[in-house]
């Protein structure tokens, strides 16, 4: 009798880790600021997207337009960026209580279709990199999914854009993998890439990290460790920012 209440009380004890194990998996209420974060991001670009004519004429006197399909291929980008949007969206639907903020963003000028498919490289780049350090801001399965995913879209928009824009995309002597951009750092004020403060305008904070700590971002990987201020975290981006981008050089090329 002893060994069957001794198994029944493994087996109560393995149930009660394993209902621990699932919850502490799923979406929490803490999520939320990961997720309004998120949901900026894709809303962001979904806007400024649609801030600007991206027409044929418009794009005409974008460098290598008549061999970049930009206009076709930028059709494609915001559909894209929209169907992302509808993703956070869903996600965010598994939270209760959660509604998207959509926030009143500026952009940065463009005033030709040059100006514009640069602004487009700096910032799908931007994104890019701010999805691959999101990951790390979650502890949910299907959130982290989502952002590798979103990643992974805008870090192949960004290689299409430079692609037509740039003449050198996978330097030899580089020294870190795909930039990744922690929350702090995307929305604090300055410009240049990497940075988003300026046409957020405060709609959203940046997210805790989970576990308490801070997540310090390097050229290869991202480190736990104590936990500190949004703006001493962001500085882990900073240096990094300077030198991963796309392309070391923004040099242009004629076809």
């Amino acid at each position: 009798m002893r060994i069957f209440s001794a198994l029944n009380g493994l087996l109560l004890a393995g149930a009660a880790l394993a209902q621990n194990a699932s919850s502490s998996c799923s979406l929490q209420s803490s999520d939320s600021q990961v997720v309004d974060y998120g949901y900026a991001l894709s809303y962001f670009l979904d806007r400024f997207y649609a801030s600007v004519p991206v027409n044929q004429t418009f794009l005409n006197d974008a460098l290598n337009s008549s061999t970049s399909q930009y206009y076709t291929n930028f059709q494609g980008i915001l559909r894209q960026n929209r169907l992302g949007v509808r993703a956070v969206q869903q996600l965010g639907a598994k939270l209760s209580g959660w509604t998207p903020q959509n926030c009143s963003f500026s952009f940065p000028s463009a005033t030709d279709g040059e100006s514009f498919v640069s602004n487009a490289l700096q910032l799908e780049s931007t994104v890019a990199g701010a999805y691959i350090a999101l990951a790390g801001y979650t502890q949910a399965p299907e959130a982290s999914f989502l952002w590798a995913r979103l990643a992974a879209e805008h870090t192949a928009h960004a290689y299409y854009i430079a692609g037509h824009q740039q003449s050198v995309l996978f330097p030899s002597n580089s020294s870190s993998l795909v930039p990744a951009y922690s929350p702090g750092y995307v929305l604090s004020n300055g410009t240049g890439q990497g940075r988003l403060g300026q046409y957020f305008q405060g709609c959203v904070t940046a997210p805790s990290t989970p576990c308490g700590q801070t997540l310090f971002i390097g050229p290869l990987t991202g480190t736990l460790g104590a936990n500190v201020s949004a703006s001493a975290a962001a500085s882990s981006s900073a240096a990094l920012s300077a030198s991963a981008t796309p392309s070391p050089s923004w040099a242009k090329r004629a076809w």
